[in-house]
This record gives C-alpha cells, sequence and structure tokens, in this order.
C-alpha cells in the first residue's frame, strides 16, 4: 500500500458503475496523447497502455465532483473522458465520459 492509499476503501466492483456520463463538463489545457498513439474511446474492462495512467495523468478527484478513488485505483485524464484505472495493472474499472471539453 502507498502513502496516498490511508483513508481509502477497497474497489468493490458492486458498489461501482461502468459508466457514467458527466453532469457536468471542465474545460482544461488540451490532452497530449502518449507520443506515438492516437485517439481512441476507452471503456470498462480495457487495459491502459503503460505510460498512459503514470502520475503525471492522475486527476484530482475532488476538483471535478469524481468519486474518490479506491486504494490502487487512480482516475487519469485519456482525451475527454476520466477513467478510473488499476494502477497495477491498467485496467479500466469505470469510466466518466465527456467530462472534458
Amino acid at each position: 500500500m502507498r502513502n496516498r492509499d490511508n483513508g481509502r476503501r477497497w474497489y468493490d466492483q458492486r458498489q461501482w458503475r461502468r459508466a457514467y456520463h458527466a453532469p457536468r463538463r471542465y474545460r482544461i489545457s488540451p490532452y497530449r496523447y502518449p507520443s506515438g498513439w492516437y485517439v481512441r474511446s476507452w471503456s470498462y474492462g480495457d487495459f491502459l497502455p503503460w505510460g498512459w495512467f503514470g502520475a503525471s495523468y492522475y486527476l484530482n478527484a475532488g476538483a471535478y465532483g469524481l468519486p474518490y478513488p479506491p486504494i490502487g485505483t487512480e482516475w487519469v485524464r485519456v482525451g475527454q473522458d476520466a477513467l478510473l484505472v488499476d494502477i497495477w495493472s491498467g485496467r479500466v474499472v469505470a469510466v466518466y465520459y465527456g467530462l472534458f471539453w
């Protein structure tokens, strides 16, 4: 466990929906895809390639109205969407579609 995980609950699939449509959109700086990659829509169960979910892509959940991520997961921005990703495997466990523009 990391220090960042203190106070977090473990991920429970029954408590998370697989997809959400953002009730509010946020305008922030343009998204920069990792070198050599292109635009793609990700969904529940997909695996993000290594480098797409590093610490530089983590989102501050509170700033964007996202639920606090459970232990071992982080919200990351990919294009217009926010993905809840298992940081050890890269598996997408939830998606907020259209959160950014």
